[in-house]
């Protein structure tokens, strides 16, 4: 009899980097929200810390946030002395409020993200575009911190 993956087996080797890193980025999170809030809830629904990905090249920084649910209404951003902040909340549904709940997964309240910046960024230039759901911020480095190629003359 042949073992598949997820019946029995392990999916593979074991990283304890990678869960380490995963278990920190989480208690980052519940720490950021703790702080900024002083308190685990809002309006009796636990508080939540969506996930949010920062990536960076040569012309500047990517922030995608994952957002199901908050209206774009709901939703600041701000950068200031080199820390991007983004704030925002998602309210339950008059439905939810109304309803005997049985069970109650998803997250509601306020959320606050806070990023430092590794470099200056051009804050005139700074875009943002919320889709479906998704944010994106595009922040276009100051032009004395990017990238640039240099040619070397030979003599």
């Amino acid at each position: 009899m042949s073992a598949r993956p997820g019946r029995g087996e392990p999916p593979g080797p074991w990283d304890p980097v990678r869960d380490l890193v995963a278990l920190k980025e989480r208690m980052n999170r519940l720490l950021e929200s703790v702080l900024r809030r002083g308190d685990f809830s809002q309006d009796g629904f636990p508080g939540w810390s969506p996930a949010m990905d920062l990536r960076e090249d040569g012309e500047g920084f990517l922030l995608t946030a994952e957002l199901p649910g908050v209206r774009r209404a709901d939703i600041t951003v701000r950068v200031e002395g080199g820390i991007l902040t983004v704030e925002g909340k998602r309210d339950p549904d008059n439905r939810l409020r109304a309803a005997e709940p049985l069970r109650i997964e998803m997250s509601y309240g306020p959320f606050a993200r806070t990023f430092p910046l590794p470099a200056p960024v051009d804050d005139a230039r700074v875009t943002a575009r919320f889709q479906l759901g998704v944010l994106e911020i595009f922040l276009p480095k100051a032009a004395e911190s990017r990238t640039r190629t240099i040619d070397v003359e030979v003599s």
